[in-house]
């Protein structure tokens, strides 16, 4: 997840599909570039939603994320 936005101060990944949705939530200081990455599992096809809170407010982006057998294929 990255913007471009000033006065991002967190950011969390979201993946829609599972049983706990959110996957990882970051504080950002004051002078972090706006980026983060991770690798999670999912146990099902669905979206991944990425949000980021900048100068008090939300902004938030999704992808589908295909899920399968094995992680490899199509």
């Amino acid at each position: 997840v990255e913007t471009a936005l000033k006065g991002v101060t967190s950011m969390a990944i979201i993946s829609l599909a599972n049983a706990n949705p959110v996957v990882a939530e970051f504080q950002l200081g004051q002078d972090m570039e706006p980026f983060v990455s991770t690798r999670i599992k999912m146990g099902k096809t669905g979206d991944v939603m990425g949000l980021v809170k900048a100068e008090g407010k939300l902004y938030g982006a999704r992808k589908p994320v295909k899920v399968t057998v094995g992680g490899c294929g199509g």
